[in-house]
C-alpha cells in the first residue's frame, strides 16, 4: 500500500479523498470495526496515554522538543501497539502496521486521527483487530484455527492460579546464594533449566512479586510455538549488537547495566504515587511486576536508549572495540550507585533505608537465555572458547558487592556445558572451567504433580471411567497439562480440546506435529520408548550426556537433579498420565504404519550403541513384553467394544484410548497367546485345596498401566499403593534391594471405584538363568513382601479378605556371558536337538493338573502361579523375533567385543584368563578331571507356560518338587 492511501490530517474525515477514481475502495467494503468487551478491559490507560506519547516523542520532536501537529496514522498505530503488551506484537513494524490501516481503511484511519488529536488512545487499545489473540476478549468463533487456539490456552494458562512452592524455593535459593557469594565470579547468577511446560517463566514471574525484577525474554522466534510472556525482540537486538570480541562485549554490556538501572529508577520516580500504598519491598515488586506486565518489556529499551552520557563518553574516546581497564571500573562504580539509588528509593517508599540488606534487593532474568549463550565472541589464544553469555557474567562480575542477582532460563544444558578446551576431555574441561569460574549447578526444582490444598483423589471417590478422563489425567505431571487443559476450557474452544492435549503432548515428546515414523529422530524415538519402559539411559558416556542434554531441551525429559561436580546428568521420564498416553499412541503409529518398525528390534539398536544401560537384562525385557501385551489388548478390546461403547473416543485417530484399561483376561491372551491363556484360566491356585479356578477368582478384573516407574522400596508394592497406582495408569519396577520380586502390575478385581479392598496385583519375578534350574523352585508369597494389610481395612477381616493374587515366574533363559552370540546359538541348536530326540516332551504346550491334595483347606489369599520358561514366540504371543529378544538378553563381555571371532582366537583369549570357568583354557594344568573338560553339559531348556497347581500335582505325586522340571523333559 503507497502513503497516499491514508490521511495525513488529524482532522481530515473524509473517507476515500484519496483513492483514485474507478479504483476507489468503498467505505461499506471494509470490515467494520469492533471492540473489546469492556469487561475484559483492565488496563491503565490513562498510563499507557502518556507512555504512548513518549514513544512518539522520541521519534517525531523537533529541535524544539516539540511534536510535530501531524502524525502519519501508521507511526501513531505502531507507537500504540509497541507500548501495550496486549496489542499484537507484529504492528510494531512499518510493513504490518500499513497492510492493517490498509485492510481496516478511512474508519481505522479516523479513528486513528481522532484519538490523536485527544492524546487518548483507549478505543485503540480495546480494537478487537489489534490484539494478539482477539479470542481472549469475545465469544470464541469455532471456526478459529488450531494455531490460535493454543496462543488463545497459552495466554489463559498464565491466568490460573499458580500452585506450588518453587517460587519459594527459588527465592530462599536466591537469597542464601545473595548472602553467601561475597566476591566470588558467577555467584551472582544461577541458571534455572528444567524441561518443557514445567513452569520456568511462570515460577520467575511469582518471584518477581516478591522481589524487584526487571525480566527479558530474548526468545528469538516469536513465531515458533507459543512464547509466553511475549519475545522482548528490540532488547534482543539491543544484546546482539555487542561487540564479537571479549573485552569489548564485557564493556558493551557492564554499560547496557548501567543504563539500564539509570532508566527504571527513572521511571519507578514517575511512579511513586502509584507505588505509595506499598508497604513492603513485595508490595513495591508485585505492583511493579503488574506495571510492565501491562505496557510490555520492549518498553524498557526505549528507557534505555534515552541513557545517553556513558554512551557518549566512550564514543568521546574511541572506546568501541577497545578494552580500558580504567572506564570500566568507572562505569562498573557508576552502575553500582545507580542500583543503591534504586534500592534507596524503593526502601524510602517502604520506610527503610537499609540498603545494605544481604538479600536480593533486584533481579535481572532472561528467559530462553541459550541466545545469549549460542553466539561465540573471539578471545585470546590461550583462553577456552566463550560466547555473549560469559561476556555478560563477566560485566556482571563488576557488581558483585550489589544485591542484584541474574537469573538464566532455558531448556537448553548448554547453559553448563561450556565448550571444552581441545585439550582437554569432555569431564576434565567442565570441572575445570566450573571450578575457575564458580559456576553453581543449575536450577532445577520446578513445580511438578502441584495440588495446592487439593486432594486430587481420596479412597472410594472414582471409578476407572473416571481416572481415565483427560482432565483427571492432566492434573499430574508439569504444570503445562492442566494449565493448558483448564484455560481451553474457560476459554469455550472447539469440541475434542481434551483430545488435542493429548496430540499436543505427542507433539512435544517427538518434537514434531507429524506422527510418522519418517519425521521422527532417534532422539524422538527414544523418548517414546522411555516414556513407557523406564529406559536407564547411560550417562557414562559423553555421547549419551549430549543426548540426555537433547531429551530435556526437545522431548520432554526431566533433570531430576544435577550434582556439583556436574559430570553427570539424571534425566528421565517421572509418571505423566497425559505423556504416557501420547507415548503409546506414537508406539501405535510406529508399529502400525507402512514402514512399521519392531519396537524389540527398536531397543535393541539403543541398547547395542550405548544409549541404554541395559542393567537388568532381564527386567528391561520384561517391561518390554508387558507393554506390548497391554497395547495389544487394548487394541483387541477396541475392536471387540466400539460398537457398543457410549464414552467419548478421539475419532481423529484410529488406536484406541490405552489409558481406559482393558479386562485381565484380554491381557493374558495377549501375553501367552489364546492357547496358554485358556489354559492359565482352567487352572487353580497352587497354595490352598478346592480353590476356584483363575477364570472365576478374576472374571471382573481389570489392569490399567501405560508405563512402568521406579519403585524406591517395597512401601508402595502393596494393594495400598496399587489403587493409587492404577488411578496414574502405571506399574513399578521394584528397586535393586527387593528380594524375590521384580514387577508389580496391580489388578482390579472389580470395576468399582478404586480404594485398597478391590486390588491385587501381578507378582513377576524375572529369572536370569539359561537353564531351568531342577533344584530350586521360585516362589512369590505375599506374606514375605507384605502386599495384603496385616490388619484389613473396613468391611473386610481376617476371615472374608481372601483376595487372590497372580505369580508370574519368567525363566527368560539369559545367555551367559563367556560364549559368544555364535557360540550360544550352536548351544541352543544343540538344546532343540536334545530336546526333539526326547519323545516325553512338549516344551511348548501349557499343562494343568488337578490341585494337590497336600495344601491346606484354607488360606488368607490364594495364589495363582504361572511358570514362563523361555522367551520366544511360543511362550511369549508379542515376542515376533526369538533371535531379537535372545540379543538383547545377552551380556556384553569381552568376547562378544573381540575384534576375532574364530574359535581359535576366542580360546585364545580364554586361556588368558579374563575370567575363569570349567575347561582346557583354564584347567588343563590339573589333568584330566571334570574341571580340565569341556564347558560342562547343560540341561536342554523346555520352553513353555506352566501353572502352579501342575507343579504341586507332580510334587504330591513324585515326593519332590524336582520332579516337575524332569517331568516336562
Amino acid at each position: 500500500m503507497s502513503d497516499t492511501n491514508v490521511s495525513f490530517g488529524q482532522g481530515d474525515k473524509r473517507p476515500n479523498e484519496h483513492a483514485d477514481g474507478d479504483n476507489a475502495r468503498e467505505t461499506s467494503s471494509y470490515p467494520a470495526l469492533k471492540f473489546i468487551e469492556a469487561r475484559y478491559d483492565r488496563l491503565d490507560h490513562p498510563r499507557l496515554d502518556e507512555l504512548t506519547m513518549d514513544y512518539l516523542q522520541y521519534a517525531f520532536e523537533d529541535a524544539f522538543g516539540r511534536l510535530p501537529t501531524i502524525v502519519h496514522p501508521v507511526w501513531v498505530l505502531i507507537s500504540v501497539a509497541g507500548t501495550c503488551n496486549r496489542l499484537d506484537s507484529g504492528l510494531k513494524v512499518l510493513p504490518a502496521a500499513k497492510e492493517k490501516i490498509s485492510e481496516y481503511g478511512p474508519s481505522l484511519v479516523n479513528l486513528i486521527n481522532e484519538s490523536y488529536e485527544r492524546k487518548d488512545f483507549k478505543q485503540l487499545r480495546n480494537l478487537l483487530a489489534l490484539q494478539r489473540n482477539p479470542y481472549t476478549y469475545v465469544d470464541v468463533d469455532h471456526s478459529t484455527d488450531d494455531k490460535d487456539q493454543q496462543m488463545l490456552a497459552v495466554e489463559l494458562a498464565w491466568k490460573v492460579p499458580y500452585q506450588g512452592r518453587a517460587h519459594l524455593l527459588l527465592y530462599d535459593t536466591v537469597a542464601t546464594m545473595t548472602r553467601n557469594k561475597g566476591l566470588r565470579s558467577n555467584a551472582n547468577s544461577l541458571f534455572i533449566v528444567q524441561s518443557s511446560g514445567t513452569g520456568k517463566s511462570r515460577t520467575v514471574h511469582e518471584h518477581s512479586k516478591l522481589v524487584f525484577t526487571i525480566p527479558f525474554n530474548l526468545s528469538a522466534d516469536e513465531k515458533k510455538g507459543f512464547p509466553y510472556p511475549f519475545p522482548d525482540s528490540v532488547i534482543r537486538k539491543h544484546l546482539h549488537n555487542a561487540p564479537r570480541a571479549f573485552l569489548p562485549a564485557r564493556l558493551y554490556f557492564l554499560n547496557f547495566l548501567h543504563d539500564l538501572f539509570s532508566a527504571v529508577l527513572k521511571k519507578a520516580e514517575t511512579l511513586k504515587d502509584w507505588l505509595k500504598p506499598a508497604k513492603t519491598y513485595g508490595d513495591v515488586a508485585e505492583a511493579w511486576s503488574f506495571y510492565l506486565e501491562e505496557i510490555g518489556h520492549d518498553y524498557l529499551y526505549w528507557w534505555i536508549r534515552d541513557e545517553r552520557l556513558l554512551q557518549e563518553f566512550l564514543e568521546e574516546r574511541g572506546i568501541r572495540n577497545k578494552f580500558d581497564p580504567a572506564v570500566f571500573n568507572f562505569i562498573a562504580e557508576q552502575t553500582q550507585n545507580k542500583i543503591s539509588e534504586l534500592i534507596s528509593f524503593i526502601g524510602k517508599l517502604v520506610g527503610d533505608d537499609n540498603c545494605n540488606s544481604p538479600d536480593a534487593r533486584v533481579v535481572v532474568s532472561f528467559d530462553e537465555a541459550q541466545y545469549l549463550t549460542n553466539i561465540p565472541i573471539s578471545t585470546s589464544e590461550d583462553s577456552p572458547p566463550r560466547t555473549l553469555y560469559d561476556a555478560f557474567c563477566a560485566a556482571a562480575n563488576a557488581i558483585l558487592p550489589s544485591p542484584v542477582f541474574f537469573l538464566f532460563l532455558s531448556t537448553q544444558f548448554t547453559l553448563w556445558r561450556f565448550v571444552p578446551p581441545q585439550t582437554m576431555s569432555f569431564f576434565e574441561s567442565v570441572i575445570s572451567y566450573s571450578v575457575q569460574n564458580n559456576i553453581r549447578p543449575p536450577f532445577t526444582e520446578l513445580p511438578f504433580d502441584c495440588f495446592g490444598d487439593e486432594t486430587l483423589i481420596r479412597p472410594g471417590e472414582k471409578t476407572l471411567k473416571d481416572v481415565s478422563t483427560i482432565l483427571f489425567m492432566s492434573q499430574f505431571g508439569r504444570p503445562m497439562h492442566v494449565s493448558f487443559l483448564f484455560s481451553s476450557l474457560v476459554g469455550a474452544m472447539v469440541n475434542g480440546t481434551e483430545w488435542h492435549m493429548v496430540n499436543l503432548a505427542r507433539a512435544k515428546l517427538i518434537a514434531s506435529g507429524k506422527p510418522s515414523i519418517a519425521q521422527m529422530t532417534d532422539d524422538a524415538k527414544l523418548a517414546v520408548l522411555a516414556v513407557r519402559l523406564l529406559l536407564d539411559l547411560n550417562t557414562s558416556r559423553e555421547e549419551t550426556q549430549a543426548r540426555l542434554a537433547r531429551l530435556v531441551q526437545n522431548h520432554m525429559a526431566i533433570a531430576f537433579s544435577i550434582p556439583k561436580h556436574r559430570e553427570t546428568l539424571s534425566v528421565g521420564y517421572p509418571s505423566e498420565p497425559i505423556l504416557a498416553e501420547a507415548a503409546a499412541r506414537q508406539m501405535y503409529v510406529m508399529r502400525n504404519s507402512c514402514n512399521a518398525m519392531s519396537i524389540a528390534l527398536l531397543l535393541q539398536e539403543f541398547v547395542e550403541r550405548g544409549l541404554v544401560d541395559k542393567g537388568e537384562r532381564g527386567e528391561l525385557v520384561a517391561r518390554l513384553i508387558f507393554t506390548l501385551a497391554y497395547d495389544e489388548a487394548a487394541e483387541a478390546y477396541e475392536r471387540d467394544t466400539s460398537k457398543n461403547r457410549k464414552d467419548p473416543i478421539d475419532e481423529s485417530s484410529d488406536c484406541p484410548f490405552y489409558s481406559r484399561g482393558v479386562p485381565l483376561k484380554y491381557f493374558i491372551k495377549a501375553l501367552f497367546g489364546k492357547g496358554h491363556a485358556e489354559h492359565i484360566f482352567k487352572s487353580h491356585p497352587d497354595n490352598v485345596r478346592n480353590g476356584q479356578t483363575f477364570e472365576q477368582a478374576f472374571e471382573r478384573a481389570w489392569v490399567r498401566f501405560t508405563h512402568f516407574q521406579r519403585a524406591g522400596n517395597s512401601s508402595v508394592i502393596t494393594t495400598e499403593a496399587a489403587w493409587a497406582a492404577a488411578a496414574r495408569a502405571m506399574a513399578f519396577q521394584s528397586s535393586s534391594g527387593q528380594a524375590g520380586m521384580d514387577i508389580f502390575i496391580p489388578v482390579l478385581l472389580r470395576d468399582e471405584k478404586l480404594q485398597e479392598e478391590i486390588m491385587t496385583g501381578i507378582l513377576v519375578h524375572i529369572d536370569d538363568r539359561v537353564t531351568a534350574e531342577t533344584e530350586v523352585r521360585v516362589e512369590i508369597d505375599e506374606q514375605d513382601i507384605g502386599f495384603f494389610p496385616t490388619q484389613p481395612a473396613d468391611g473386610l477381616n481376617a476371615n472374608t479378605d481372601s483376595r487372590p493374587y497372580i505369580t508370574i515366574v519368567m525363566e527368560l533363559g539369559v545367555l551367559p556371558f563367556y560364549r559368544t552370540q555364535a557360540e550360544n546359538e550352536a548351544k541352543s541348536n544343540a538344546t532343540k536337538a536334545a530336546c526333539a530326540s526326547s519323545p516325553a516332551e512338549n516344551s511348548t504346550t501349557t499343562k494343568n493338573f488337578a490341585t494337590s491334595s497336600w495344601c491346606p483347606e484354607t488360606v488368607a489369599h490364594p495364589r495363582y502361579s504361572i511358570l514362563a520358561v523361555g522367551c520366544s514366540p511360543s511362550v511369549y504371543n508379542v515376542v515376533d523375533d526369538k533371535d531379537v529378544y535372545a540379543t538383547l538378553l545377552s551380556s556384553h563381555h569381552i568376547l562378544q567385543e573381540h575384534s576375532r571371532q574364530t574359535p581359535d582366537s576366542l580360546s585364545a583369549v580364554r586361556r588368558l584368563k579374563p575370567f575363569w570357568i570349567a575347561g582346557p583354557e583354564c584347567f588343563d594344568w590339573v589333568g584330566e578331571t571334570k574341571l580340565s573338560s569341556e564347558d560342562p553339559a547343560e540341561e536342554p531348556v523346555a520352553e513353555g507356560v506352566y501353572t502352579g497347581d501342575e507343579l504341586s500335582s507332580v510334587a504330591e505325586q513324585d515326593g519332590d518338587e524336582n520332579a516337575f522340571m524332569a517331568n516336562c523333559q
